[in-house]
């Protein structure tokens, strides 16, 4: 579990990062009391889910205010684009949730891999590396439907460049296999 916190840590560091100040606005939430015969493992498994979950909402909503500043969209064409954006988001989320799923099950066992749990781990790393371009590949030809071809670059320049900076915090933070 420790290591699990690792991965809550690199996500609020990449957070922070996106920010580029490190400062910003968080959302107050209220928590609901656990079952009275839930167990500790279960609990603090749920507490860093949700923690995962609240890092990765703050991670969106700070993504989409750069995009929004990078992209100065005409009202014409942002009225087109936003809707688009966040199907795009929502596909990028549903492959995202396979790399937490892989990444926290590689910090629960990177100390202990074996070379079969290795391998596997390796190919759904590359599968879900495919699906990630999948929907770029997916998704331009219809944001060049919307938008002129340059703001496209644009937009996938900038959403490029918002997941290099997630993807170095994340590196410095997550450690190798033994």
């Amino acid at each position: 579990m420790r290591s699990t916190r690792r991965l809550v840590i690199a996500l609020g560091v990449a957070l922070w990062a996106l920010t580029l100040a490190g400062g910003g606005a968080f959302a107050q939430t209220t928590t609901k009391k656990p079952a009275p015969e839930a167990k500790a493992g279960d609990l603090l498994l749920g507490d860093i889910t949700s923690d995962i979950e609240l890092t990765r909402a703050a991670v969106q909503v700070r993504r989409q205010a750069l995009v929004t500043a990078a992209m100065d969209l005409e009202p014409k064409d942002a009225d087109v684009f936003w809707p688009l954006y966040r199907e795009y988001r929502t596909e990028m989320a549903q492959v995202n949730d396979r790399f937490v799923r892989l990444l926290t099950g590689y910090l629960e066992n990177y100390d202990k891999l074996t070379d079969d749990a290795a391998s596997k781990m390796l190919a759904e790393y590359l599968s879900i590396d495919r699906a990630r371009n999948d929907v770029k590949t997916k998704f331009v030809p219809r944001f060049e439907k919307v938008i002129p071809p340059k703001q496209v670059a644009r937009f996938f320049q900038i959403d490029n460049k918002l997941d290099a900076v997630i993807n170095a915090e994340l590196a410095k933070l997550v450690p190798l296999a033994r």
